[in-house]
């Protein structure tokens, strides 16, 4: 009897130890599943945590390895050489956007005249003389107060330094053809954004107020409810405040026009809508550039002006690369029937023969 008990215990032992082996090497029935979310679920541990302890990576070259990091779990398994190809492909984009940092924190330096009251005056305009960031900080805003609705603008405004990044990795990982259609527009709309600056440096409203343009106290308090709320105390977010000051310190402080912020939003909606086919997830795309502009706003860092060239600079660029395209597909399209047709050599016609008569 007990050599029975021992034998069946022995056998179920067996069966485990070939049961855990077959997972580890990836037969069992979720080994599969393991060996390709596994990397991918660890990824996002340690990121949860490096956030709670430190904050979001904003630099961009910490954002820039957190990001190939998470295409490297995405895509375990894949050969070396498409890892290799990811840091190939993302390499030059970090340099470019170094750059376009570094120039436009000099581009006010360059001896243009800045735009104060031109801004001013067409808000008024068209507003009927009121600056609506005065309005709007008048009739919602209290000073040392966060509301609920400081901090839905807190999160769209910090939301401008991740969301364009993250979502630049998810378009890699899914498609590199999808990946750099999108990518090519966010540097076509910086540089763009950037040549605008040093040719019509503009302020800012909060800059506008400092100078006594806007006779109104104008605060710059679109990134409040970010640092200020709970969730920032729940989530550890506290450094965000530190890390803005640390940016605004050398950033070019009459960059206004266009809007980068609202272009993004724009951008970000205007990328996603044909994957968003269900009208639940395009309400929220079609809402987001509308919460960036009214953050912008409301916050003092933009005027309307700024938020609706930031638009139009968006829609121009994305009817510029889709005309290229048309006509790239095109001229492919006709050297490829001009490659099948198939080449008929000169033959010389017959020497006509006479017959004698």
């Amino acid at each position: 009897m007990d050599r029975d008990v021992a034998a069946r215990v022995g056998g179920r032992l067996r069966q485990w130890r070939e049961a855990q082996g077959a997972w580890l090497r990836g037969q069992g029935p979720l080994g599969p599943r393991l060996r390709r979310r596994g990397p991918l679920l660890l990824y996002f541990a340690v990121l949860i945590a490096f956030v709670a302890e430190i904050g979001l990576p904003t630099d961009r070259i910490d954002q820039t390895i957190w990001i190939l990091a998470g295409i490297a779990a995405a895509r375990i398994g894949r050969p070396l050489r498409d890892h290799m190809q990811a840091v190939l492909d993302w390499a030059p984009l970090l340099a470019a956007l170094l750059l376009y940092d570094y120039t436009r924190g000099i581009a006010d330096t360059l001896g243009m005249t800045v735009r104060v009251s031109e801004l001013v005056d067409f808000d008024q305009w068209l507003f009927g003389g009121t600056v609506p960031t005065v309005w709007l900080q008048e009739h919602l805003y209290t000073p040392g107060e966060i509301h609920w609705y400081d901090v839905v603008a807190g999160i769209v405004y910090m939301s401008h330094f991740v969301v364009p990044w993250v979502l630049a990795a998810a378009f890699y990982v899914w498609s590199r053809d999808r990946w750099w259609k999108y990518i090519r527009m966010v540097l076509a709309l910086s540089y763009a954004g950037l040549a605008t600056y040093i040719l019509v440096p503009a302020a800012p409203p909060w800059y506008a107020a400092s100078t006594g343009v806007i006779g109104d106290t104008v605060w710059r308090n679109a990134a409040d409810g970010w640092w200020n709320s709970p969730i920032a105390d729940w989530l550890g977010l506290q450094f965000a405040a530190i890390w803005f000051e640390r940016q605004s310190a050398g950033v070019n402080d009459v960059a206004a026009l266009p809007s980068l912020h609202a272009a993004f939003a724009m951008l970000i909606a205007i990328a996603l809508w044909p994957v968003a086919r269900h009208w639940a997830l395009r309400i929220p795309l079609a809402l987001f550039p509308l919460a960036m502009g009214f953050t912008l706003v409301y916050g003092g860092e933009h005027y309307v002006l700024d938020v609706l060239l930031g638009w139009a600079y968006v829609v121009a660029i994305v009817f510029v690369f889709q005309a290229w395209d048309r006509w790239f597909a095109q001229r492919q399209s006709v050297r490829s029937a001009a490659a099948e047709e198939p080449i008929h050599a000169d033959v010389p016609p017959r020497d006509r023969v006479t017959s004698p008569s």
